[in-house]
């Protein structure tokens, strides 16, 4: 077993993006990642439907408020040939993102 998996070194960038650390696997925690103003919940995929992708933006979300910050999914795809980069992305849940630009129209047009 590896000891340093891709999947650890992905979690890791995020804390490191979210201006925190990773969460310990171990820890209990339902974020993998966590900064000042972030929570995130980490995927390395090789697919992610955007239904599946919206229940992980809800669970985010909801994880974030609950610590009083904003939560975010952070997806990258993994298992591309040719050693090609793929970037990671952060994804909100439409009520993450109204709750980071404060106030902003809630109907939709």
């Amino acid at each position: 077993m590896a000891t340093n998996p891709t999947w650890k070194k992905l979690e890791r960038w995020a804390g490191t993006m979210l201006g925190g650390a990773r969460h310990w696997a171990n820890s209990g925690e339902a974020v993998d990642a966590e900064g000042p103003l972030f929570t995130a919940q980490c995927k390395l995929v090789r697919e992610l439907s955007l239904g599946n992708l919206t229940t992980l933006a809800t669970q985010a979300e909801a994880e974030g408020r609950a610590r009083g910050k904003i939560g975010v999914v952070v997806a990258k795809q993994s298992g591309r040939r040719g050693g090609k980069r793929t970037p990671a992305i952060f994804v909100l849940h439409e009520d993450a993102w109204r709750d980071l630009h404060g106030r902003i129209a809630t109907t939709e047009e």
